[in-house]
């Protein structure tokens, strides 16, 4: 016995409201980022709990669009990020 599919229009309107029926979250002003370092500043990749801040407790780097971070000062945290790997003082 085949399955047969359920119309696509019916189940999508039903379990995904439409962009009318937000309420007031369009009247909201948009989030501001959370910024850990103020865009002018220059990161020291020698100090390791500064680059802990940006890896997870699973030692994965945290992108720019959640840290704040400029994307010069996110290569820079890349790669300090990576030498203290290599040196083992970061997991």
């Amino acid at each position: 016995m085949a399955m047969q599919r359920r119309n696509s229009s019916s189940s999508s309107s039903s379990s995904r409201p439409d962009r009318e029926g937000r309420g007031d979250r369009d009247n909201t002003p948009p989030r501001k980022r959370v910024r850990i370092l103020d865009p002018n500043d220059i990161v020291n990749v020698n100090d390791v709990e500064f680059l802990r801040r940006f890896i997870t407790e699973y030692g994965k780097i945290v992108p720019a669009r959640l840290t704040g971070v400029t994307a010069a000062q996110q290569r820079q945290i890349k790669e300090g990020v990576r030498r203290a790997r290599n040196m083992g003082l970061l997991a």
